[in-house]
């Protein structure tokens, strides 16, 4: 064992392997964990680390005045506008920041964690939501305060990705805020039409991209009906090498010379001197240490074709791609969270906190009565020991039951989510939740409650789009009519699974969820039981899903996303074998989800023997073709070891001893643990594969399975 290594025995890895897998998505953005919002009043500490979007400093074109002064003025923010959801960031540009400034926009709070002090000159934010359209921008230090009008402004509709290779074909979604779309309407992205135009409903388009130049393009959206149009200035960015933000391969093939960069992926900085080799021959000219920019340059007849690239370097996990075939190679490294290594060593820095909101209004309910609250007429009468009632929610930021999903309990902060009959308001009967402030949808469900048991039943639910709140915001009369049965149903039948590992899976769970686009997902669940989720034993019968709604008035454009899961015991445990379909606007109707990934199988080493002679993984699948596989391997000191991502047609992974490197140890002896994560993507090319494909909202199919060996 070498000094490294034995500096390292001992240390247990800390998480679950899932855990780790995640931390891929590492590359940008902001946490969505519900469990971090407050109610108002917030506590106001210091502001949180975040990544900086592009302003280098002050230029000839827009001279900041007052530079190096105390006074407090905004200049400008940079980028001026964005998508009326926010989320996105950007810099305010002036003078006289510090710490404690707080800012606005068009009347909203910047939640304070999300508001970054660069410099006296700049503060990073992160765009609260907004109606589109210009918004004044503010910003507060102590008693002072310094405003720019229509300093920014909200577009009406944003695309989705807003970014594309040169190459065209990328499937994005056009979603707005009281747009009118119509069968006929065009959308062009800098000088070209966008291909198979799609109109999901009035506010949502859908499109493939066409072939571009590398930069910026606006984004047009024209309507039939009579000409005019709404555009997004620079709303998407063509790329010709591997994608500048999400790394991974791209630049065409491979035609003698191989250009390298490798990344932190916590800090996005470069990793100099990271050893880099093609292919595992220590003999081969094609190796060496990345420079200060971290990058390396691989040239010669032989650097063409499918090639495997091996990066290292101590203190950071390893990365591999295999069987790839492309020009650029940006890596991004995971350091690990090591004392000894820089990193997790001491307590977190101190953050000013989240802000939630609250929302509220009265359920409507149609009767005799025009000015006034009605019986629940469209819900039975009780019997014994039920009663009538609702239960109010928003939607949650995305499909799924990870935390990051999950919309914060609107219970918080003494709020009035459950209703009764029984007790009425002026209008309807009056409801106060707390929310997470962004753009979302406000729903309903009304029914019979068991007092005794807690059963709910189902009967009509009301939903209310484009509300919009801040940061401490009150939202008020956000009213919401109960007028949508739950009459319909949605059947799912499995077909296509694909084979089972050593140890499973041997059950179901499958979910059934209301996408409507930027404002999240409908995900209903009362008194813990979800009417959206289904658990059988076998797949003999369809999954039938009750009291769902029609999609239609205030759900035309909603799509339900099905995920079917096939696990493994009572807990839903790996190894594991997930199937998505999106887009589905059908009810009262069977459909089927087949071409389930099958679930890899190791053979070489099979479960608990030693790691081959040649050092290499082996596994096999049978189901459906994937795109791409990641395998992860933790040493015998339970660190990240390894981390490679390989060609879908590939079933096998080298482990390369670079133990002769100065400064790289072997991987630690023991019993290692690897897993593998078999990934099908609609369209994917690997060749330009990108480490925002490791985002599993974008994932059609996948299969997992964890094994252990010997070494």
């Amino acid at each position: 064992m070498g000094a490294q290594a034995q500096k390292r025995a001992g240390k247990t890895w800390p998480g679950r392997l899932l855990g780790w897998f995640l931390m891929l998505s590492v590359v940008g953005g902001c946490s969505c964990d519900p469990a971090t919002l407050t109610p108002p009043p917030f506590p106001l500490e210091t502001p949180d680390t975040g990544d900086l979007v592009e302003d280098t400093g002050p230029d000839a074109s827009f001279p900041d005045s007052g530079i190096g002064t105390p006074t407090l003025l905004i200049s400008r923010v940079v980028p001026n506008h964005g998508p009326f959801i926010g989320g996105n960031t950007a810099i305010v540009r002036g003078t006289g920041f510090t710490d404690e400034s707080f800012v606005q926009v068009g009347g909203r709070l910047v939640q304070p964690a999300d508001t970054r002090l660069i410099d006296r000159n700049r503060l990073q934010i992160v765009l609260p939501a907004g109606e589109p359209g210009p918004a004044d921008v503010t910003v507060r230090v102590g008693d002072d305060e310094a405003s720019l009008p229509g300093g920014y402004t909200y577009d009406q509709i944003y695309i989705e990705p807003s970014r594309g290779a040169v190459s065209g074909g990328t499937v994005v979604n056009i979603v707005g805020t009281g747009t009118t779309f119509e069968d006929g309407d065009t959308v062009m992205i800098g000088p070209s039409a966008c291909e198979d135009v799609e109109r999901i409903s009035e506010t949502r388009l859908s499109c493939r991209t066409p072939p571009g130049v590398a930069g910026f393009a606006d984004v047009v959206v024209t309507y039939s009906a009579d000409e005019t149009s709404i555009t997004i200035p620079n709303g998407f960015e063509y790329y010709d090498s591997s994608d500048p933000f999400g790394g991974g391969l791209g630049g065409g093939e491979l035609t003698g010379t191989m250009n390298v960069t490798v990344l932190n992926a916590l800090t996005g900085l470069p990793v100099s001197d990271a050893f880099t080799i093609i292919g595992e021959d220590l003999e081969t000219e094609h190796q060496g240490l990345t420079n200060i920019g971290g990058q390396i340059t691989f040239s010669g007849e032989d650097v063409m074709g499918n090639l495997r690239l091996h990066v290292s370097k101590f203190c950071f996990e390893r990365t591999s791609v295999v069987s790839f075939d492309a020009q650029d190679v940006t890596i991004f490294l995971i350091p690990w969270m090591d004392p000894m290594c820089g990193e997790g060593g001491g307590p977190p820095p101190p953050g000013r906190g989240r802000s939630g909101a609250f929302v509220s209004g009265e359920l409507v309910f149609r009767g005799p009565i025009e000015l006034g609250p009605n019986p629940w007429l469209n819900i039975p009468p009780p019997r014994e020991n039920e009663i009538k009632v609702a239960y109010v929610y928003t939607t949650q930021p995305c499909a799924g039951e990870s935390a990051g999903c999950q919309s914060p309990s609107p219970t918080l902060g003494g709020a009035v989510q459950r209703v009764l009959e029984e007790n009425p308001g002026e209008l309807g009967y009056p409801y106060r939740i707390f929310v997470r402030p962004s753009a979302f949808a406000i729903y309903s469900i009304a029914g019979l409650e068991n007092t005794v048991t807690g059963e709910f039943i189902p009967y009509v639910m009301g939903v209310t789009r484009n509300v919009l709140a801040g940061p401490g915001d009150e939202v008020e009369k956000v009213n919401i009519d109960m007028v949508i049965p739950l009459d319909h149903y949605l059947d799912v039948r499995l077909d296509g699974l694909g084979s089972v590992g050593r140890t499973g899976p041997d059950r179901f769970r499958v979910s059934a969820e209301l996408d409507l686009g930027g404002e999240g997902v409908i995900r209903r669940v009362v008194n813990g039981e979800s009417f959206d989720v289904v658990a059988q034993r076998s797949i003999e019968r369809p999954f039938r899903f009750f009291a769902q709604p029609a999609l239609l008035d205030t759900l035309e454009d909603g799509r339900y996303q099905v995920h079917a899961r096939y696990l493994t015991g009572d807990f839903g445990a790996d190894p594991s074998s997930h199937r998505i379909v999106r887009g589905i606007r059908t009810v009262d109707e069977e459909i089927t989800v087949s071409d389930f990934v099958g679930v890899p199988l190791a053979t070489a080493p099979a479960f608990g023997e030693r790691l081959p002679a040649d050092r290499i993984l082996r596994w096999e699948a049978d189901g459906a073709p994937v795109d791409f596989h990641i395998v992860l391997v933790i040493g015998g000191d339970g660190n990240p070891a390894w981390r490679q991502f390989v060609r879908g047609d590939t079933y096998e992974a080298y482990i390369p001893d670079l133990s002769a490197v100065p400064d790289i140890d072997d991987i630690s002896p023991g019993f290692i643990t690897w897993a593998v994560f078999s990934v099908h993507i609609p369209g994917h090319d690997f060749d330009t594969f990108s480490y925002r494909d490791l985002n599993q909202r974008t994932w059609a199919s996948w299969a997992i399975d964890t094994f252990t060996a010997q070494f």
